[in-house]
């Protein structure tokens, strides 16, 4: 028998790794391959189609005409993939950031300004006339067709995941608490793009000893074999040694396959942690619930916009409104309510009147007769409303003055519903964490549930979208706002 030779440096690594597959062919990048060659084509069309543009710009503009010369060695072509290799080469469509949305976006903007600069620079070089057309129209152009192309290609992913496709199957390891939670919210959120294949416990009072450890690791391998997984997410609780999480990464390294960490149950947003530096350590850091000045110009700006084109454009609805409810009731035809805003600071908002005059004064009776403790007062077939005022609570008519303070910076079009005095003194201390941004028109649950959610479903959904605003988030449920009024979904 022949003696065994002395493992090789590259060897006992790969020993203490696991032989896996190399990283460039784990099952994540086959499940998004297709996704990927799709996006590659579209931003190959919409950067064709603003090129071409510029040239026919060009053409019409003498000043801005391009030099015959470079034209006919083929300098737009090359510009255009030099484009497509700058968004290749500054990951905008590694497998990590295609369908996460700002972060694509934000890869779109550097290369195409690294391309302005190469273009700038070269055209200053060689004394050429590489046209202002690029500069001042194919570039932003282009830009902007690569943004509203992917934001069209996400929308049809998010509805392919709702599907059961392009799904990365994750195995989810925890506390008997801790992982059920952490794996509903995953497959809830099927945006993010895994389906929860198994649940494995975290047993951290036996993962003391090298033994047990190496049994356990070894058995979360098998699971990643057997079912199949790209993914492993764990939520290391309070006790867990660093060594568990250390010595699993190393188990995964060269199989591709991704290790998400949770930071515990919490629902915190990705843009308020950071990994800092401190003492040698990489530390989590969590910023405090607030809008950046630009992200708070922005929301703004979008307000002032919405508000203006929505009064313009609804100005005849809401003159047909006031006059439906001045001559079918008694009482003023704009009712006023006090309510709680951002920090809790109280304005004044408006609506048109639904119900009898004074019912305000009737709602403690109310909340006797249907034993009603909640915060959020809600009845869904309310005595006090007249005839008009179901009907345009039906379609959400009533809320059109809001208009009003939004452009007047009291709310915004989106943003947690306002509640009335009596509402927020019932408030427990997790609830007054609605009142960190400008209450909305309308808001996440508006478009989830509305008045058929229960007060806890409310709070939750409105704590998400305080913890997560974002301007594409804001879009999206203004648009899925107007889908709900049409179909009366949840109205009352």
């Amino acid at each position: 028998m022949e003696p065994s030779l002395p493992l090789s440096y590259q060897e006992r690594y790969q020993s203490s790794i696991g032989s896996g597959s190399s990283a460039s062919d784990g099952p994540t990048d086959r499940i998004m391959t297709p996704y990927r060659s799709r996006l590659i084509v579209s931003d190959s069309v919409m950067i064709t189609v603003a090129i071409g543009i510029g040239l026919l710009i060009s053409s019409r503009q003498s000043e801005w005409a391009i030099d015959p010369t470079l034209a006919i060695y083929g300098t737009p072509f090359l510009i255009g993939v030099l484009w497509l290799a700058l968004l290749l080469v500054r990951g905008s469509y590694n497998r990590r950031v295609i369908g996460v949305g700002s972060e694509e976006v934000r890869l779109a903007l550097s290369a195409t300004l690294i391309l302005f600069a190469i273009v700038a620079g070269t055209s200053y070089l060689i004394r050429a006339d590489i046209s202002r057309a690029y500069a001042f129209v194919a570039l932003p152009l282009g830009l902007l067709l690569i943004a509203i192309s992917r934001f069209s290609w996400r929308q049809w992913l998010y509805r392919k995941r709702q599907e059961g496709q392009f799904l990365s199957r994750i195995i989810v390891i925890g506390s008997d608490r801790t992982a059920p939670l952490l794996a509903e919210k995953l497959d809830q959120e099927s945006f993010a793009g895994y389906h929860v294949v198994a649940l494995m416990n975290l047993p951290v009072d036996s993962l003391s000893t090298s033994k047990n450890l190496k049994e356990w690791l070894t058995a979360v391998m098998d699971a990643i074999e057997e079912q199949g997984a790209s993914a492993v997410a764990i939520d290391p609780g309070d006790d867990a040694s660093y060594d568990v999480i250390r010595q699993l990464s190393w188990r995964l390294e060269g199989r591709n396959i991704d290790l998400l960490i949770s930071p515990g149950s919490l629902d915190i947003a990705g843009p308020r942690l950071s990994v800092r530096p401190a003492a040698g350590l990489p530390l989590l850091h969590l910023d405090e619930v607030s809008l950046s000045r630009s992200q708070r110009a922005i929301k703004r700006m979008l307000d002032v916009t919405g508000s203006l084109i929505g009064i313009a454009l609804l100005s005849p609805v809401m003159i047909s409104c006031a006059l439906a409810v001045r001559f079918t009731s008694h009482g003023p035809v704009v009712y006023r309510q006090m309510r709680v805003g951002r920090g809790g600071e109280i304005f004044s908002m408006y609506k048109f009147r639904t119900m009898r005059d004074r019912a305000e004064l009737e709602i403690e009776s109310l909340r006797d007769q249907h034993d009603l403790e909640e915060p959020m007062f809600k009845l869904i077939n309310d005595p006090r409303v007249t005839r008009v005022g179901g009907f345009l609570r039906r379609w959400s008519l009533d809320e059109l003055p809001q208009l009003f303070n939004v452009l007047g910076g009291s709310m915004s079009l989106v943003g947690p519903r306002p509640h009335p005095l009596d509402d927020v003194d019932r408030y427990q201390s997790e609830a007054f964490r609605r009142l960190a941004l400008k209450p909305g028109m309308t808001g996440i649950w508006q478009v989830e549930g509305r008045s058929n959610l229960t007060w806890d479903q409310a709070l939750q959904m409105d704590l998400h979208y305080v913890e997560k605003w974002s301007l594409e988030s804001d879009i999206y449920l203004l648009a899925k706002t107007t889908k709900a009024v049409i179909s009366k979904s949840g109205a009352a």
